[in-house]
């Protein structure tokens, strides 16, 4: 078993969450371009709306009021957009929200609150909280996906971390804690769900290397080991996505410098997508677009776009213009489509700026140009 010291265990905890640097000297630009796919990015055509926020941990996009939802753990707020990047309102009062996760009908927005040891149930018309769930002192739930009628919780830290669910379909909601055993993450576990794939349950580690992928299957009332295994070279997983058939994931991690996908649910290696270093982002649109988001250093691009199955992107992006050395990057989990797999929404981080910004990327399902 891998372990760390606890104060680095935390330390590596807090600045993955909230993709703050260590320190480490930079990459020099022939380690950053080896690998790339040769394209020339696009700059996006502004610099998208200003967020009053620092750092954010996930987003969400809902298709039934066309809104955005942007969650920062640091202020324990969840802000909402429109689909033009213009913000409308900001939810407060959740404190350490960190992941988003959308009900299928894009009613009820469920957020863990890691600071709050509970789960928020916001109504996405009202933006409004609807109800709120406690999980038990100390617990500090963090990453959610959502099964059915049961949304499974990622919570706890260093090697005391687990699994533990929400039961929604019963008059009365249910949480249950202890769902795998303790050991098997070294913190809270990002999670992945798809409808396409009901029963199935993915989470990856994100403090260590090599790091740990596993499958559940999740049809009977506790997750039953499918497969478990470190995928290669892959270490401290930041971002996770399931195609829209439900057969295959694909991951953004610290290495390597590319986004693999797996097979589901035995997770033998598929495909490769080349990017470059760092990859910290990834999201598949429901027609099986593929955006791979990198920590790049300029003048490579943040996001590249890929057809399933391309081994080279069809469009390529820059978040900001090139102003000088990582003036602009992409944030760690920022890349998120619109249900109907057209517009592409990202959030990045500026140099010259002590926030955040959501920049729209409209029709990025087409090539540049057309």
């Amino acid at each position: 078993m891998r372990r760390r010291t606890p104060r680095l265990r935390l330390l590596l905890t807090l600045t993955t969450l909230l993709g703050l640097s260590l320190g480490a000297a930079p990459a020099t630009q022939a380690a950053a371009n080896e690998g790339a796919a040769p394209a020339t990015p696009a700059a996006s055509t502004d610099r998208g709306t200003a967020l009053p926020i620092a750092y954010h941990c996930d987003l969400a996009v809902d298709p039934l009021h066309k809104r955005v939802f942007i969650s920062d753990y640091t202020t324990g707020s969840v802000l909402v957009a429109d689909y033009q990047g213009r913000l409308i309102r900001t939810i407060t009062d959740l404190p350490g929200v960190c992941d988003l996760e959308l009900s299928a009908d894009s009613r009820t927005l469920y957020a863990p609150l890691a600071l709050g040891d509970a789960i928020s149930v916001i109504d996405t018309g009202t933006t409004r909280q609807r109800a709120r769930y406690a999980t038990g002192a100390g617990t500090a739930p963090l990453h959610a996906a959502l099964s059915g009628s049961t949304l499974y919780f990622g919570y706890g830290e260093q090697w005391e971390a687990s699994i533990g669910s929400l039961t929604l379909g019963g008059p009365t909601p249910k949480v249950r804690l202890g769902l795998v055993p303790q050991g098997t993450f070294s913190g809270s576990p990002l999670l992945a769900t798809s409808a396409a794939a009901p029963g199935t349950l993915v989470a990856g580690d994100q403090n260590t290397s090599p790091s740990t992928l596993a499958v559940y299957d999740v049809s009977g009332s506790s997750p039953v080991p499918r497969t478990v295994r470190d995928p290669g070279s892959s270490s401290n997983f930041l971002d996770l996505s399931i195609t829209p058939d439900g057969r295959t994931l694909l991951t953004a991690s610290g290495s390597p410098y590319h986004h693999p996908s797996f097979r589901l649910p035995d997770l033998t290696e598929d495909h490769t997508y080349p990017s470059t270093s760092y990859p910290d982002a990834v999201a598949v649109s429901s027609r099986g677009d593929v955006a791979a988001g990198v920590d790049s250093i300029e003048p490579d691009p943040d996001i590249y776009l890929y057809r399933t199955g391309a081994d080279a992107p069809y469009r390529t992006l820059s978040l900001a213009p090139a102003t000088g050395y990582g003036a602009g990057k992409l944030r760690p989990r920022g890349l998120a489509w619109s249900p109907d797999g057209t517009r592409l929404f990202a959030i990045s981080g500026h140099n010259d700026e002590t926030t955040l910004r959501l920049v729209v990327v409209a029709s990025a399902h087409q090539p540049s140009g057309s």
